[in-house]
């Protein structure tokens, strides 16, 4: 093993053909850079320069070497700045739902305080995300409440209520379903285009409202956007179901009406990630101020 500055120095000597400029270089005294050189030599058992009292010569192993310095330390550097953005960097798993409606509200405020982050969203099916999670190939999920219930490994997450509200029924102004009762049985029947809405989700439902959705096939349409539910909505007699907040938004848009949805379901979101030991780091900080901006919008 070696340290990576003991290359560096290596580097400069070859250079410079002299310990003494070498060691002006790199800040340090002339004895502790060659003491670093005859180190880094005794660890290798070989010989690297030939030293006289007027000259330092590279020797063939130290010709040998050079020739492969300058491409370690650009690849040294490069995995340095690498690291640097990583720390910097918060990879979230969400679904399509909570992408369209939380995330870049919350990342506006995180941009505010930590103006170097980045963020990395992505959708996947909540398995495989759960999965990313606790392998570390992500930090932080997004998840319905009811979801993260019939996931394993729940005993190895630090769970955050983010959100909790009503949901909404969304539909075409003027559609035939607002003349009628807007009660489960007469809404349910119709069909229905939703976002992101997975296995795992239904098995949470209660047992009357589970068995009622999957006596009519619901939903007709699986999609991976909000966005397009609302397109198909405003198009045909497709019905959808979004947050409160996405339907107050769509509140004064001509072409389509709300109402709330009549059974017992809630936009229950939730901020998973592996719980830590130890003191906070900078990378838990900014996890922390991500989800403390999901919980302020």
């Amino acid at each position: 093993m070696f340290d990576l500055r003991q290359i560096q120095y290596f580097e400069a000597v070859y250079r410079l053909r002299s310990f003494s400029q070498a060691a002006d270089e790199m800040h340090l005294t002339h004895a502790a850079l060659t003491k670093s050189i005859k180190t880094l030599e005794h660890k290798w058992d070989v010989q690297l320069f030939h030293r006289t009292t007027r000259r330092v010569s590279p020797t063939a192993a130290g010709h040998r070497l050079y020739e492969k310095v300058p491409l370690f330390l650009a690849e040294a550097e490069a995995l340095r700045q690498t690291a640097m953005r990583e720390q910097h960097h918060i990879r979230l798993m969400c679904g399509p739902v909570v992408l369209d409606t939380l995330v870049h509200p919350a990342l506006l405020a995180l941009r505010e305080k930590y103006p170097d982050s980045r963020v990395s969203a992505e959708t996947k099916p909540p398995l495989e995300a759960l999965e990313d999670i606790v392998e570390r190939r992500a930090d932080l999920m997004l998840i319905h409440a009811n979801t993260l219930k019939a996931l394993p490994y729940g005993d190895r997450l630090e769970v955050t209520p983010v959100v909790d509200e009503a949901y909404a029924v969304v539909c075409r102004r003027g559609h035939e379903v607002l003349s009628g009762t807007r009660q489960l049985a007469d809404i349910i029947p119709h069909d229905w285009a939703i976002a992101g809405f997975d296995m795992f989700f239904e098995q949470t439902l209660p047992d009357d409202l589970g068995a009622d959705l999957q006596a009519h096939d619901f939903p007709k349409y699986r999609l991976l956007s909000q966005t397009a539910c609302l397109d198909m909505v405003r198009q045909s007699d497709v019905l959808t179901l979004v947050p409160q907040r996405s339907a107050a938004q769509l509140d004064g848009h001509g072409d389509v009406e709300s109402f709330a949805f009549p059974g017992p379901l809630r936009f229950s979101v939730c901020a998973a990630r592996l719980k830590t030991r130890g003191d906070k780091n900078q990378e838990s900080e900014m996890l922390d101020a991500f989800i403390s901006a999901l919980n302020k919008n």
